[in-house]
């Protein structure tokens, strides 16, 4: 599978950060709505800047709908998926780079991709449905 370099953290962080800045901000604030939190507007800006900092860091070569991906999947499975936090970003990144680099060892579809496949074809589902109105 050929990746587009232009979407990975690396090069958002040296072309785009001030969108990279935002794409943060936003995750973060999704993520704590799905766990039910309500930190203020100036947590959450701060929290971004230590989640870009880690990422053009330790994370460069993911894309952003992947780390996207491994904060949700966080949540839902990990047993550290009460909390968003630096340390429990760091597990659900490492988590995902894990057992997505396996899955490649392995020539199996990562999770990320089987979800982008479904997303795919609910997708169509719902176009075709439209049609039929």
């Amino acid at each position: 599978m050929a990746t587009n370099k232009t979407n990975q953290i690396w090069y958002r962080f040296s072309n785009n950060l001030e969108q990279l800045n935002i794409d943060c901000v936003d995750l973060l604030s999704k993520c704590y709505m799905m766990l039910g939190q309500k930190p203020d507007t100036q947590q959450i800006v701060m929290m971004a800047k230590f989640l870009v900092d880690d990422l053009s860091r330790f994370y460069g070569s993911m894309e952003m709908e992947e780390v996207t991906f491994a904060f949700e999947q966080g949540i839902r499975n990990s047993e550290h998926g009460g909390f968003v936090n630096v340390r429990n970003w760091n597990i659900w990144l490492k988590e995902y780079k894990t057992k997505t680099q396996l899955q490649r060892q392995q020539l199996q579809l990562t999770d990320f991709q089987k979800h982008q496949r479904s997303q795919k074809a609910i997708g169509v589902t719902i176009n075709k449905a439209k049609r039929l109105k």
